[in-house]
Order: C-alpha cells, then sequence, then structure tokens
C-alpha cells in the first residue's frame, strides 16, 4: 500500500502525544483554580492544615488527570475517506467528526520546545465556519504530518474539481516565492522598535488584579496583601524625585529587555513566502508556528507603523481572516512584522490585483472628531485639577498640567490623519495617533454596513459608517450623514451584483 493512501485506514497519533494531551489537561486546571495558590505565594505557612489541603488536593487532581490523557490518545483515531477527514474520539461519550475537505481551509504546523525535541508536531487544520478555533492532532512525526497536509490538499483540490496541474503547483515548491526572511540582526532591529511600554502595562495590571482578588481571600490574607501595597505606597512617597526617576528608569529598561527578547523568541527565523493562491509564514524559537493565509479566506488586509517603525522605514502586515464569531477573529489575524514598503505592495497587488487603489479619492472625516475629545478631556481633566487644587496635591498637579496638552494633541493627530477611500473595487480606511495604521478590502468580502450616530453627531447631522466582514471591521468616523447613506447605498449596490463568492 502506498504511504499516502495509507490514511484510509484509522490512524492514531504518535504515542508522545500522551504528554502534550496532559500538558493541555494541567493548563486547563490551572485556568480555573490559580486563584487558589494567591494565598500560598501572599505569606500563607504550608504547614498549615488549609494550605496542607489545598495543596494535597492539587496533587491529587494532577494524578487523576493522568489516566484521561491516556485514555483519550487511545481513544483517538483519524483517518481520510475520499471526501472528508474523519475523526474519533472521546472518553465517557463518544465523538465522531467528519469534515468535508471542501471546508477545509488550511493545514497548520506548530512545534513547542518539546515537538522540537521529540521531532514532532502540532497539526492544525482550519476550516470554514467552524465554531471552535481549529482541529487539532496534538503530534504527528514530521514525516507523517507532510504525508497526511499533502494528501489533504490533493484530495481537497480533487473535490473541487480542480486539474492536476493546479494541483501540483499548490503544493510543490516550484510555486514558492520568498518575499521576506528575518536574520538575527533584522529581527534585532525589528525588536528595538516594538511597544517597549506594553510589558510594563501587563505587569501593572497583574499588580491591580492580585490587589482585586484579596478581596475574596480570608481577612488575614487581604490584610496582608493590602499591607503590602500600602509599605509600597508609602516607600513611594518617601523618596525624593531622584530616586523615583532612576526607578522608573530601570521599570522601562526592564520593560524593554522583555519586548526585544520576547520578540525574538516569538520571531525567530522568520520566512514569508507566496505559495499558490495563499501566503504562508513560519517563525518561533522555542514554538514553531507555521500559518497559511488563503486568498479567499482573508477578509482584510492590514499594514502599519509605530513611530519608531517609521524612523526605520519598516512594516507591520496583518491578515484578517475570516472565523466564525467575534471572539475568534482575533485568533484569525496573522502578522508579519519587519516588512519594508515593496513587501507590502507585493502582497497588495498579489491579493488584490495590479490595479489595486486604481481611481481612489481621498478624503478627511469632520473637525468634529477631534473637537468632541477635545471636550471630553477639558471636562475629565477639570475635575481632575479642581480636587488636586483643592486637596494641594503639588506633584500630581504637575504631571495632570502636562498631561493634558499631550492628549490633546494626540487627539488632534488622530484627527489629522483619519481619511478614507473606495472605488468600484476597494475601501480604504487609515489613520494614527503617533504611528500610521492602514486597511484595504475588497468590495464583495463585506457582509454588512451600518451607521451609527451618537447625540453629538445627530445634532450636527454626523454619522459614522461601520463595514462589517468575516474577519472584523472597519470604521469610517465622524462624516455626514448624506455621505454615509450614499456610500452605504453604493458598497451594498457592489456586493449585490458581484458574482464574487466571499470565501
Amino acid at each position: 500500500m502506498k504511504k499516502n493512501n495509507a490514511f484510509a485506514i484509522p490512524q492514531r497519533q504518535s504515542q508522545l502525544a500522551i504528554i502534550f494531551i496532559l500538558i493541555r489537561s494541567f493548563k486547563r486546571l490551572l485556568k480555573q483554580v490559580w486563584p487558589l495558590f494567591i494565598p500560598l505565594l501572599l505569606g500563607g505557612s504550608s504547614g498549615s492544615s488549609i494550605y496542607s489541603r489545598i495543596e494535597i488536593g492539587l496533587a491529587g487532581v494532577g494524578l487523576l488527570g493522568i489516566i484521561p490523557s491516556v485514555i483519550a490518545y487511545f481513544k483517538y483515531y483519524y483517518q481520510l475517506s475520499d471526501k472528508e477527514l474523519v475523526i474519533n474520539s472521546g472518553l465517557l461519550k463518544k465523538v465522531k467528526l467528519n469534515i468535508p475537505f471542501e471546508r477545509i481551509q488550511s493545514v497548520n504546523f506548530n512545534q513547542t520546545f518539546l515537538h522540537q525535541m521529540f521531532d514532532v508536531t502540532e497539526v492544525e487544520i482550519e476550516t470554514a465556519g467552524s465554531d471552535s478555533q481549529e482541529t487539532k492532532i496534538d503530534a504527528l512525526d514530521m514525516a507523517t504530518a507532510n504525508a497526511l497536509r499533502e494528501r489533504i490538499l490533493r484530495l481537497k483540490a480533487a473535490t473541487r474539481g480542480d486539474q492536476a496541474e493546479h494541483v501540483e503547483e499548490d503544493i510543490s515548491e516550484a510555486s514558492k516565492h520568498s518575499i521576506l526572511a528575518l536574520d538575527i540582526r533584522e529581527l534585532l532591529k525589528v525588536g528595538l522598535v516594538q511597544n517597549h511600554l506594553k510589558p510594563l502595562g501587563v505587569v501593572t495590571g497583574l499588580f491591580f488584579t492580585i490587589y482585586s482578588y484579596s478581596y475574596t481571600l480570608d481577612g488575614e490574607i487581604e490584610n496582608a496583601v493590602r499591607g503590602y501595597y500600602q509599605d509600597g505606597l508609602n516607600l513611594i512617597q518617601g523618596q525624593n524625585i531622584s530616586s523615583i526617576v532612576i526607578v522608573a528608569i530601570g521599570a522601562l529598561l526592564a520593560s524593554f529587555l522583555y519586548s526585544v527578547i520576547s520578540t525574538v523568541l516569538k520571531y525567530y527565523n522568520l520566512k514569508f513566502w507566496r505559495k499558490g493562491a495563499k501566503f504562508q509564514v513560519v517563525h518561533g524559537l522555542l514554538t514553531r508556528r507555521e500559518y497559511a493565509a488563503l486568498d479567499n479566506k482573508i477578509q482584510i488586509l492590514k499594514w502599519g507603523q509605530n513611530i519608531l517603525e517609521r524612523w526605520i522605514g519598516v512594516y507591520n502586515i496583518t491578515f484578517a481572516q475570516a472565523k466564525s464569531s467575534e471572539e475568534k477573529r482575533e485568533s484569525g489575524s496573522i502578522k508579519i512584522p519587519g516588512c519594508d514598503k515593496d513587501h507590502v505592495q507585493f502582497v497588495q497587488k498579489t491579493w488584490l490585483g495590479d490595479d489595486v487603489s486604481k481611481g481612489m479619492v481621498y478624503m478627511k472625516v469632520s473637525r468634529h472628531m477631534f473637537y468632541r475629545t477635545l471636550k471630553y478631556l477639558l471636562f475629565a481633566f477639570g475635575i481632575i485639577i479642581t480636587i488636586l487644587v483643592i486637596q494641594q496635591l503639588l506633584l500630581p498637579l504637575i504631571a495632570v498640567a502636562v498631561l493634558l496638552p499631550i492628549l490633546i494633541y494626540m487627539a488632534w493627530l488622530n484627527y489629522k490623519k483619519k481619511r478614507f477611500a473606495y472605488n468600484e473595487a476597494e475601501i480604504y480606511v487609515g489613520g494614527g495617533t503617533i504611528g500610521l495604521r492602514h486597511a484595504i478590502l475588497p468590495l464583495y468580502k463585506i457582509q454588512g454596513v451600518k451607521i451609527h450616530e451618537n447625540p453629538y453627531q445627530w445634532r450636527r447631522k454626523l454619522a459614522s459608517l461601520i463595514v462589517y466582514t468575516a474577519g472584523g471591521k472597519i470604521v469610517i468616523p465622524y462624516i455626514e450623514k448624506t455621505q454615509a447613506l450614499s456610500i452605504m447605498d453604493r458598497l451594498l449596490y457592489h456586493v449585490e451584483i458581484s458574482q464574487e463568492a466571499w470565501m
């Protein structure tokens, strides 16, 4: 029997899948019980009866998790018929999943550090309209995984009635066109221009989360947590300005190092290429991920720069792909950092054609977008400044007085950069504050159009136009209502007359 026909009979995963099923079970358990660890970390005695019971209970649940993981491995089978992928699984309840090949969008590989150690890979099978994120096979050796993907692609193409030469073009290396490859030097450059304040914000949010959870614990632990925070506040208030500045610089430096290191680990050895009717990207050191973005599944093409990226001339490209629900659309996005202007233009023309953006006339939004933000800023800061003056808090008052004009300037930039355009085939929206953001989508991808008016807009005969796709939405804010109605009618007309399928 030929190797690629072996999938016609039920197949088990690699025996190493037991390890990854067990890890997934532990992760699911930790997500549910992690608040129980807060008392252990905040001064509780592990020898006390309550903490001993928690530890013993968690250990018992962990041991019990091993048995279902082993059973889950032996109960999991996959096979390929002529028309569909069939997966049988289940512990107490048997589940049979039938996935027709025409619904399969892509077959992706993910390799964590453990996968790479054992030369196996997780296989993700993305489908159109699936309520779950993907169908996953936890572990296959690389030879089997590549053979499975090739077989699925061939059977999918045969189901669509494609010619044999088209099938070969889709899966052969000859059709592969390299777009971008980041070596370590270029990757470090990308890491240096990331948003370095984001990790600092995450850590700050974690501290506030722990503080919030302290109210759900017993009185002793709650008082201990609140005492730690009060001690920290008193320590800060007791320091002079130079000490506070040194601590702030240290925090920013730590955040900078974290963002650079995490970027290098995530996008290590990134390769981005075009193959057949799809874009593919692979990257990662500890976790090696491979994604595919099919032309018909891409809904919105986004590209942008923060202020640091503008200085060195690099862009981030994002493919917003079709997902079945709003909470899944973020997971359907594929981001490629370190691109230049030529890469952006190549992706645009490859996906949308050589006439992309032809005949577009770029238009601005109403100044009331800025006026409304200014109004609320002045109102909110007026209250804050009044309270600080009454309390005679000089240092916070100076900080607020410095922050207000910065926020006003950022609101002005956000208005100045916002623009939109459309032609017979696409619609475009651009904007940003310190950086730049762009989004474009073909009209036949549109799922719906909505006009939104808040009270401020209604009084001034303005509206915001919201364009929905299966991969997210774009918004044109603060334009004349008559213009919004005209654009909506035009967009819906092109959707109705289009003969192209959105998926």
